[in-house]
């Protein structure tokens, strides 16, 4: 009985990584999303559910027909919709006749996951078992610095394409690298990686800007046509704050002495979203402020068509471009969104912040 999940940007590697060392080698890795996935779960998601439940249900339909039988899926008590997929997906999987059976990872009962876990291992102990999904954790910390390496050096890369091949290779090295100690090193190695074999123009000086929003909108580049590259292709660096690491990384939220990212700017959101709304209402806005405060030079800000707590943030983010004096670019993305109307409003946002730069370096002379 195989063992699959969907595919969610990069972190699909850290999935494959904690199931190989869980001792399967049954593992259907999905593929990357195409417009069949985003129709094949259209045609079955209840019309007005968000655009990230329909991209995930597509995909898992696609791991079932590959000859998947096993899934997993979270479930978790949230403000966002999110937490609650995996028992809908259950529903109508079950309706249109697949046979499978859900792993469910469940945030809110650490125990019980374990537990579950540790059910699906080939005779592994349950110190084995929480190894494997600590090197999983390990793992999505490197999974991020080769992100953003990639989406750093594309921007000024002299030969097009190195970037993306060097991070490809890193991803593969991070999954199939195995012993704690090897997988540590790991961290020094992809920044080599980037520094040795990605020839760079070193007298760019590139726009930088940072992307925001709703999780999988903002890691899955099959909803947001790969807004980031899209952004290194027009010269510019990007980055995001979002990623996995704030759920799944116990390593770094039991460090007393590291306090995390998000924490930072749920706190500079305060003013503005006193309580938190689900998805990622107060980090969008908090991030915008951090980010300006670094010397960032604008904001995307991605949210899915009828996502309720990106919905608030988009409301708020006018003020905040304004008191702050950066630009933000809110972009809502569904299954019909199109990439040549996407592709303009960047680079007309790319040329709004470029004469902003000018202007005021005129104005510092």
């Amino acid at each position: 009985m195989s063992i699959s999940f969907p595919h969610v940007g990069s972190f699909t590697y850290v999935m494959e990584s904690i199931v190989r060392e869980m001792g399967r080698t049954d593992v259907v890795v999905p593929n990357k999303p195409t417009n069949k996935t985003k129709q094949l779960g259209s045609r079955h998601s209840p019309e007005w559910i968000c655009t990230p439940f329909k991209m995930l249900f597509g995909s898992f339909i696609e791991v079932l027909e590959r000859g998947a039988y096993e899934l997993v899926g979270t479930l978790f008590i949230d403000y966002c919709r999110l937490g609650y997929y995996t028992p809908i997906y259950e529903l109508i999987l079950e309706d249109l006749g697949y046979d499978f059976e859900f792993l469910y990872l469940n945030f809110d009962n650490p125990i019980g996951f374990i537990q579950e876990m540790k059910r699906r291992t080939e005779g592994l102990t349950y110190l084995q078992t929480f190894r494997a999904f600590q090197i999983g954790w390990i793992k999505n910390r490197y999974i991020d610095i080769a992100d953003k390496c990639l989406y750093s050096y594309q921007a000024v890369e002299l030969e097009k394409g190195v970037s993306q091949r060097v991070a490809e290779k890193a991803y593969r090295l991070i999954v199939e690298t195995r012993g704690m100690r090897n997988i540590r090193k790991l961290r020094k190695i992809i920044p080599k990686m980037f520094e040795d074999e990605v020839e760079i123009d070193k007298k760019a000086d590139p726009l930088k800007v940072v992307v925001l929003g709703e999780l999988y909108a903002v890691v899955e580049p099959s909803i947001n046509l790969d807004v980031m590259t899209k952004l290194n292709e027009l010269g510019v660096i990007s980055h995001t704050p979002i990623t996995f690491c704030r759920w799944i990384d116990i390593g770094s939220r039991a460090n007393p002495f590291k306090r995390p990212s998000f924490k930072t700017a749920v706190k500079k959101a305060k003013p503005y979203v006193e309580y938190r709304l689900g998805g990622k209402t107060q980090e969008s806005i908090g991030y915008s402020i951090m980010y300006k405060e670094k010397g960032w030079d604008g904001v995307i800000h991605l949210y899915p068509f009828t996502c309720m707590p990106e919905i608030i943030s988009r409301s708020i983010i006018p003020q905040i471009s304004r008191e702050y004096e950066i630009p933000i670019l809110s972009l809502v993305l569904d299954e019909h969104t199109g990439e040549t109307g996407l592709k303009t409003r960047l680079e007309a946002f790319i040329d709004l912040i470029e004469r902003k730069r000018k202007v005021n370096g005129d104005n510092i002379k």
